[in-house]
């Protein structure tokens, strides 16, 4: 398949995928939309025959998505509401890891290429990101700038080990890293 294309199909799926998880409670199957994110990335990646190699992304991203989404809940600094959820990370943000996990390479490589790219670029998305589910009405910053600044440091963090494992765990189609 043309890699333009291929990118593409990879884009459209996160993005609805983003949509069924972060949309979740306001869909007529709030529990089961955002496992229907799931599997669409996870069919994209078995079909593209890079599943395996998104396991340790994937994982890595669910770890830190449940412990930096509690964290930042549990510091008062974002709220949810009512959801079915772990420590306060709701399940459907659960999910959201999960996919972008699975996604990271195809979407986001360019980012995981070099340092900086990898912490400038996932702290300005995860805000960004965040801040469209506050208008989505799916989470709230309970204290605008500082919240930011706590999903900010949170996806600096979750990018630096992002990279740390996409170096460690090459893809067949990885190219040298600086």
């Amino acid at each position: 398949m043309n890699s333009k294309f291929s990118f593409l199909i990879d884009i459209i799926i996160f993005k609805v995928a983003w949509v069924l998880c972060v949309l979740a409670t306001k869909t007529p199957i709030p529990e089961l939309a955002p496992y229907c994110g799931i599997f669409l990335v996870t069919g994209r990646a078995w079909m593209a025959g890079r599943l395996k190699l998104s396991l340790p992304l994937a994982l890595s991203a669910l770890l830190m998505g449940i412990t930096g989404d509690a964290l930042l809940v549990q510091l008062n600094l974002l709220e949810f509401p009512p959801y079915p959820n772990l420590g306060g990370t709701p399940l459907w943000m659960v999910s959201l890891w999960v996919c972008f996990g699975i996604m990271l390479r195809p979407v986001f490589e360019w980012f995981l290429d070099h340092c900086m790219r990898s912490i400038i670029g996932f702290s300005l998305g995860g805000v960004i990101a965040y801040w469209s589910g506050q208008q989505l009405g799916v989470l709230e910053f309970t204290n605008s700038w500082i919240t930011a600044l706590g999903i900010a440091t949170e996806w600096a963090i979750a990018g630096m080990i992002f990279r740390f494992l996409h170096l460690k765990f090459p893809s067949s189609t990885a190219h040298e890293h600086t």
